[in-house]
This record gives C-alpha cells, structure tokens and sequence, in this order.
C-alpha cells in the first residue's frame, strides 16, 4: 500500500520519517486522544513543552511494556496535524491517527502512513456523497438558516468523506438551539452523520460561530474508538479518552476511563463531570501513569 501521508514531522523528508511507536504485540490497552488542545498546546510555554516531551519519552519507553494501543482522534485533516507537530514541538507518530473527524484513518507501523483498509471500505459503503450534504444546505438556507463552508488552510477543499460549515451565533442562545436543531433534523432525514460544538478560538476558530461538520453515520469519534477496540479485542475497562471541547464528548462517553483536560472549554465543562486537574500532555502523562501502574 502506498504512503498518501508523508508526514514529514522531523524537518523534511531528507530526515527520514519521525519517531514512531512500536505496535506491541498484544494490545491490552487503547488510549484515544483528541490533538489541538490536549495532547497540543498551540501557545505552549516552556513547561507545556517539558510536559509533552515527558508524555513523548513515556510513550517511546513504556506503551510496548503496558501493551497500549495510542492514537489521535482529532477534527483537524492529516495535513495540518503534520504541519502543527512541526510548529509545536511534536516529534513522535502515536500508531494511529483518525483525523478529519475520523474519515481518514490511518497508521504508522514502520513510520510511514498506511491507511486502514477496511475503515476505508466501510466508509465507501456508507452511501455519502456531496450531493445529499449539498441538498440538505440548500434546504437550511431556505429555512433561514444559512451556513458558511470551510476551507481547509492545508487543502483547500473539503474531503471525500467530511464537509465543514461554521454557523455564525444570532446572539440568543434560544434561537442558536432552534436553528441547530433543525440541522439536526435534516442531516437525519438526509441520513448524514454529523457533529456540532462550539467553535474553540484556541484553536484558530472565530469566537462567534459552531463548527458545523457533515460525515457518514458509520463515522465520527465514537465509531473510531468503536471500531478499534473491536479490531484489536481491547475489554472495555482498558479504555482511555482525552478531549477538550464538545465535539470529544461522544468519544469520551465511549470509554472507560474518559478525561477533559484542566483547559477544557466551558460548552465541555458544563456536559461532562470528569475534569483532570491538569492541562494538554501533563493531564495525559498523569492518567497513564494512573491507570497502566506507574
């Protein structure tokens, strides 16, 4: 199979491909984190940093001993992950990442970016195309609620498999919940999956808006976490979740052992109760350390 993501974290690719994680031979755990602003602090101080180069060691020495499968579920494409590990400080490739909101699911046995077959043949099968998200807009548009596509800075165009729309708040949290709702109702009767949170400024969002975010039903974070656990026989107790915002609900509810991290947005505060006393990595580290016996 061919590398699609070169992923050239390290500097460049006459450097070779980053540290990767070794996949252990039996899995006895899976972890599952969300990247922009937990296990990545985009303003990091000097301690943040610290912090996600102890987490990095931690994972490079300890994830084969503890049998622990490591990934990043996360909103932002392929593209830009690789682009914001350069900028951050990042340096090591977990052994998964499922980006675009888990429509792009992909691994990194050898340090080099394979995708998984079969997540990619079931999200073929699903039956999404541009035209019912197509439809379903125009419908929303006629019924006064209008949505404004995103460009992905990297790409410049929406996947085969996700569309990103921002709604702009109207300023009365009343009439933000009807017109939500009714998104609701047309992305099921158009049969999309889909995912709405408050857009996070941290993140590069603008304050004012949702991220609006069309997928297959077969997607979305708790279906990666789903998928996985069942491919790699993971009993549900050996679970672990990290977010940050409302779109990491779903993925947190599907474990275990679920997290907010300390810089957790407050939409995420207020609709889950287990918050750590930690922010980005350093929550991350300490949860590992908590539950795999260190």
């Amino acid at each position: 199979m061919t590398d699609t993501l070169p992923f050239e974290a390290g500097g460049g690719p006459d450097l070779g491909p980053p540290p990767h994680l070794r996949l252990p031979d039996r899995v006895g755990w899976a972890a599952f984190s969300d990247f922009d602003e937990t296990y990545l602090a985009h303003a990091a101080t000097p301690e943040q940093r610290a912090h996600l180069a102890a987490l990095e060691e931690f994972l490079l020495s300890e994830a084969v001993e503890h049998g622990l499968l490591f990934g990043w579920v996360t909103g932002s494409s392929p593209a830009s992950v690789r682009e914001k590990m350069a900028r951050c400080g990042a340096r090591v490739l977990p052994h998964f990442v499922a980006g675009s909101l888990g429509t792009e699911l992909t691994f990194f046995p050898d340090g080099v970016a394979r995708p998984d077959p079969e997540w990619g043949q079931l999200l073929r099968d699903s039956g999404f195309d541009r035209d019912r998200v197509r439809t379903a807009v125009e419908r929303l548009a006629r019924y006064g609620v209008d949505l404004l596509p995103q460009a992905d800075p990297h790409t410049g165009s929406p996947t085969e498999f996700l569309f990103n729309y921002y709604f702009r708040s109207l300023g009365d949290p009343r009439r933000d919940a009807q017109s939500l709702d009714l998104v609701r109702d047309l992305a099921r009767e158009h049969g999309l999956g889909l995912n709405i949170s408050r857009c996070n400024p941290a993140t590069g969002d603008p304050a004012d808006c949702y991220d609006v975010d069309f997928i297959p039903t077969v997607c979305g974070k708790r279906n990666v976490v789903r998928h996985l656990c069942a491919r790699f026989g993971v009993a549900a107790e050996r679970t672990l979740a990290f977010g940050d915002s409302g779109n990491d609900l779903e993925m947190l509810g599907a474990v275990r052992h679920g997290y907010l991290v300390a810089n957790c947005t407050p939409e995420a505060r207020s609709r889950f109760t287990r918050v750590s006393p930690h922010p980005h990595a350093q929550a991350l580290l300490t949860a590992f350390r908590h539950h795999l016996g260190h």
